[in-house]
């Protein structure tokens, strides 16, 4: 008989139904310390999972590497073996200017340029994050006074380097869209379908609108500003579920 889950290789009983997820897999095992009686189990590709407790809720954490396709294997396969609460717990570029690198965003929802959300449903179909987990990752942020956060529809695109095409920073920017990342549209649309719950913080890492660098080259997401608000994020993120 075939594997329930043939990429990331987990089993139902491996995982909680509470699941914060991220693109790096040394960000998983960095929640993964957060969590007492921890235990990885799984580890295959991208995807590095870790499951354990949080002031007595199970929780589990998983990477699903960077971009909407691989990070749809992910979703899927773990709301197949009973997820019912994801959150992205990810980075991103901020569109806003008082919201600097070390700062925190909230998804409300996401534009889907994703690239794989588009196959899954019509792209008229909004991506719009569930309304408690929001609610919940507001509150465990507004809780701190650490911390400077807004909210707000983040894009979601299907490329971090641009080619011929360019980048529409500028135009979502001008839209509304308060920052940039790679996969909340495809967790966000994936929910929806599936009836779960989905939603996403980030830390900003830099603002693409101020860059000096078309394309990028001068892009560093490893400032200790950044390294010091991915512990708060994953705090807020855990104290969020614990209000689920």
């Amino acid at each position: 008989m075939p594997p329930i889950t043939p990429h990331i290789r987990l089993e139902p009983s491996d995982i909680s139904p509470f699941v914060l997820t991220c693109g790096d897999p040394e960000r998983a095992k960095r929640i993964s310390e957060y969590l007492t009686n921890a235990k990885q189990v799984g580890a295959w590709r991208e995807y590095h999972s870790y499951t354990g407790e949080y002031k007595g809720k199970r929780i589990t954490a998983i990477s699903h590497g960077v971009g909407g396709a691989g990070a749809a294997i992910c979703f899927q396969e773990l709301i197949r073996i009973g997820a019912h609460t994801i959150v992205r717990v990810g980075t991103s570029g901020s569109y806003l200017a008082h919201i600097r690198s070390g700062d925190i965003l909230i998804g409300t929802g996401a534009t889907r340029e994703d690239g794989t959300s588009n196959v899954l449903v019509d792209v008229a179909f909004p991506a719009i994050s569930d309304l408690d987990v929001t609610n919940a990752l507001r509150a465990a942020a507004a809780a701190r006074r650490d911390v400077k956060f807004a909210l707000g529809v983040m894009r979601s695109t299907a490329a971090f380097y641009y080619g011929l095409t360019p980048n529409p920073h500028h135009y979502w920017a001008d839209a509304g869209a308060v920052g940039v990342e790679m996969e909340l549209a495809t967790l966000l649309i994936i929910a929806s379908l599936n009836k779960i719950r989905g939603g996403g913080i980030f830390v900003a890492d830099g603002n693409p609108n101020e860059t000096a660098s078309a394309n990028m080259s001068d892009y560093d997401p490893h400032r200790k500003a950044v390294e010091v608000a991915k512990d708060k994020m994953i705090e807020i993120a855990l104290d969020a579920l614990l209000r689920l």
